[in-house]
């Protein structure tokens, strides 16, 4: 049983890693009962509506929790991702993540004497994809010039099935943008990738989202970026999800 000693999380353009000591992830599904006379007596369930939530504990970091929370009161939907790497070391592109796109549904700033000052924050998926389950496309990297990230074996997309994309840009300089593609392909190297998602192009901090319900048989996927500008580097982590 893996002992969790490092977590990355990405909450719109702030990478929270540093400042959080604790994340909780929920899903749940209503229960709706559908026995019938032909059940004869047996009861019968499927499920409903998924509800999906997180809580985060984070300490008061002004540059970084503090903002990242504040600026999103207010009904404002914002991309989450964590991504858990219990043996501890640096998020690689494949480590598992858990995303949703929600809404800051509350939070609170206990503060006493002798502690350290924290913000507790509530979010819940206000989106219809709920929580999604998928893997890194790339962990947070600086770039100053176009490229591609590393395969990931994310699996085949079947016809009920949708690809999921996003995109948190953790820091801009200078004049960079960036322009991100999600591209899947049968092998592992890419000789002949498809474009599945392909975001607005993205200049300051904050987070890109985009979805494909094209059926594929790839199985590997990764993310395409042009960077634009001719100054300045640009950071940003990236995450996929098939369900």
């Amino acid at each position: 049983m893996p002992i969790l000693r490092d977590c990355a999380i990405w909450y719109g353009g702030y990478d929270l890693t540093s400042a959080a000591n604790e994340v909780s992830i929920d899903s749940s599904f209503t229960t709706v009962p559908v026995t019938t006379f032909a059940d004869s007596g047996n009861v019968k369930n499927i499920a409903g509506i998924e509800d999906a939530t997180v809580s985060v504990m984070t300490f008061l970091e002004p540059a970084i929790s503090e903002p990242a929370i504040t600026s999103n009161r207010g009904g404002v939907v914002e991309l989450f991702t964590a991504c858990a790497f219990p043996t501890a070391g640096t998020v690689t592109a494949g480590d598992r993540t858990y995303s949703l796109r929600g809404l800051l549904k509350s939070y609170k700033e206990p503060m006493k004497v002798g502690d350290a000052a924290r913000i507790d924050a509530n979010l819940e998926a206000a989106q219809a994809e709920g929580l999604m389950m998928g893997m890194v496309l790339s962990p947070s990297t600086a770039v100053t010039a176009t490229g591609t990230g590393t395969s990931v074996t994310l699996g085949a997309q079947t016809a009920t099935q949708t690809a999921y994309f996003g995109i948190h840009v953790l820091a801009v300089s200078g004049n960079r943008t960036i322009t991100a593609k999600l591209q899947s392909a049968p092998t592992s190297g890419f000789a002949s990738p498809t474009d599945r998602v392909t975001l607005s192009a993205i200049s300051a901090i904050g987070s890109g989202f985009g979805s494909s319900t094209t059926t594929t048989t790839d199985a590997n996927w990764r993310i395409s970026y042009t960077i634009g500008g001719s100054s300045g580097s640009l950071t940003f982590a990236a995450f996929a999800a098939i369900q």
